[in-house]
C-alpha cells in the first residue's frame, strides 16, 4: 500500500506540473492549483508570530512588488509577481509553525527526496518522445541546424536544467551521507546518474553552473586529509571526462564557447543564452533614463519588458535577477531583497541541523540561478524553502531535546540529530 500511495502521488505531481507547459490568456494553467495553495498558506500563517527577520523582509519585498510607477497600468502582473516572491517566506513560515515533532520532521525530510526522484523520472517520457512540449529546442544554432535541448515536463530548458541540478544534488547528498539503507541507496545512485545525464542534455549553462556550485558548497566544509585524496581522484576523472567531451561533442563545445556560426544577423531574442551583459545593459539604461521616483520604487516587470522591446524588438526579461530587481522594484526594493537574502543565509548558517550544509548549497545554487537567469522558478523556491524550514525546525527540536536531556527527562531520545 505504501508504494501504491507513492505512485499515486507521483501521478498527481505529474499532472500538476504538466500544466506548466500550457497557458490561457498568457497565464500558466498551473495557477489552477498554485493559487489555492497560496491562499491556504496565507490563511494558515495570517496573524501568527514571525520570529525571524528574514520572514519580515521577505514579506515586505513581496508586497513591494505592487508599489511601482506602472502598477495602475499592469495591476495583474504586479499581483502575480507578489505571489511569486511570496513563495519562499510563506512556505518557511508554514513549516516553522506546523512541523513541531521529530516524527513530523522525519516526514518533511523525505518530501524533497521524493520530489527529486519524481522530477528526474518525469523527464524520461519527454526524453524518449512519449510526450512533446510546446517548446522543443534550446536557442543554439550550428550552421543550418539547431541543437535540441531537453525541455521536459516544465516546458522550458532553463527551468528544467535548474531543477535537474537541484534534484541531483539532493539525491547525491542523501547517498553520500548514507541517510538511507543499502537498498534505497542502490536505487538512488543510478537515479542520480540519470539526473546528471538529463542535466547535460538540456545544453543549458545555468543548470550546469548550479550543479558545480552545489557540489563545491556541499563538500567544501569538514574535508579530512583522507577525503582530499578521494576528491582529487574524482576531480581528475571528471576533469578528464569534460576535456574529452569538449573535444568530441560539438554541441557541448559550442555551448561552452557560445559559438553561433551563421547567426550574426539574428536578434538578441533569437540568440538568447548569450548576450546577457548586453540585455542587462539595456535594462539599466532604461532605468537611468527614468525619473527619480522610478529610481526609488521601480517601473514594474511588465513596463521594464515593454521598454526593452522598444529598443530591441522583443519583450525579454533581464536574464539577471539582481538587475531585474533593481529595475522593477527600484533602489528600495533592491535593498529589501538583498537584506532578505543575507538574513536568510545567516539564519541557515546559525542553525544546528544535519541538513545545514545542504541548505547552504541550495541557497548558493539559487543565487547562481538568480545571477545568470532569474529568480521566479517555483520549484526552486519550494526546495530552498523546505530545506531552510527543515534546518530551523531541526535546530529548534534539538534545543528542546537538549533541554530535556539536561533535566534528565530524555530517556526516549539517544541522539541529538535525527536521521531518516
Amino acid at each position: 500500500m505504501k508504494y501504491i500511495g507513492i505512485g499515486l502521488w507521483f501521478v498527481l505531481f505529474f499532472l500538476a506540473f504538466f500544466l506548466k507547459s500550457y497557458s490561457i490568456g498568457g497565464q500558466e494553467m498551473a495557477y489552477v492549483w498554485k493559487m489555492p495553495l497560496l491562499i491556504f498558506l496565507i490563511i494558515s500563517v495570517l496573524g501568527q508570530d514571525v520570529k525571524y527577520s528574514f520572514l519580515i523582509l521577505g514579506y515586505a519585498f513581496a508586497l513591494k512588488n505592487i508599489v511601482n510607477v506602472s502598477f495602475f497600468h499592469f495591476p495583474i502582473d504586479a499581483i502575480i509577481n507578489l505571489t511569486k516572491y511570496l513563495s519562499i517566506p510563506i512556505i518557511i513560515h508554514w513549516i516553522y509553525l506546523n512541523v513541531n515533532t521529530p516524527r513530523a520532521l522525519k516526514t518533511l525530510r523525505i518530501v524533497p527526496l521524493y520530489l527529486s526522484a519524481f522530477y528526474i523520472l518525469s523527464n524520461i517520457p519527454f526524453y524518449f518522445g512519449v510526450f512533446s512540449a510546446p517548446v522543443s529546442a534550446t536557442m543554439l544554432w550550428m550552421e543550418d541546424t539547431s541543437l535540441d535541448g531537453l525541455v521536459g515536463i516544465l516546458g522550458a530548458p532553463h527551468y528544467t536544467s535548474a531543477m535537474l541540478a537541484i534534484a541531483s544534488i539532493v539525491i547525491l547528498e542523501f547517498v553520500v551521507k548514507k541517510r538511507g539503507d543499502f537498498r534505497l541507496n542502490f536505487i538512488l545512485a543510478p537515479l542520480f546518474l540519470i539526473g546528471v545525464f538529463f542535466l547535460f542534455k538540456t545544453y543549458t549553462r545555468t543548470g550546469w553552473l548550479m550543479f558545480v556550485v552545489g557540489v563545491i558548497v556541499l563538500f567544501i566544509r569538514k574535508i579530512s586529509i583522507k577525503d582530499l585524496g578521494k576528491i582529487a581522484m574524482v576531480g581528475l576523472l571528471l576533469f578528464g571526462g569534460l576535456i574529452a567531451l569538449f573535444q568530441t561533442n560539438e554541441g557541448f563545445r559550442r555551448r561552452v564557447m557560445d559559438e553561433r556560426t551563421g547567426q550574426e544577423d539574428k536578434s538578441s531574442y533569437e540568440t538568447v543564452g548569450s548576450g546577457r551583459l548586453e540585455i542587462a545593459q539595456v535594462y539599466l539604461e532604461n532605468l537611468y533614463e527614468s525619473n527619480f521616483v522610478t529610481y526609488l520604487v521601480g517601473m514594474g516587470m511588465q513596463e521594464s519588458q515593454n521598454r526593452y522591446e522598444k529598443k530591441d524588438g522583443m519583450p525579454l526579461f533581464a536574464h539577471n535577477g539582481f538587475v531585474q530587481t533593481i529595475v522593477d522594484n527600484g533602489i528600495i526594493g533592491f535593498l529589501l531583497y538583498l537584506a532578505f537574502l543575507y538574513t536568510l543565509l545567516d539564519a541557515i548558517r546559525k542553525s544546528k541541523s544535519s541538513h545545514n550544509q545542504l541548505a547552504v548549497a541550495i541557497f548558493f545554487m539559487f543565487i547562481s540561478c538568480l545571477a545568470t537567469q532569474q529568480a521566479n522558478y517555483f520549484l526552486l523556491d519550494v526546495f530552498l524553502a523546505i530545506y531552510t524550514g527543515m534546518t530551523l525546525i531541526e535546530s529548534r527540536i534539538n534545543q528542546y531535546i537538549e533541554i530535556k536531556r539536561n533535566f534528565g527527562n530524555i530517556s526516549l531520545y539517544k541522539k541529538t540529530y535525527y536521521r531518516i
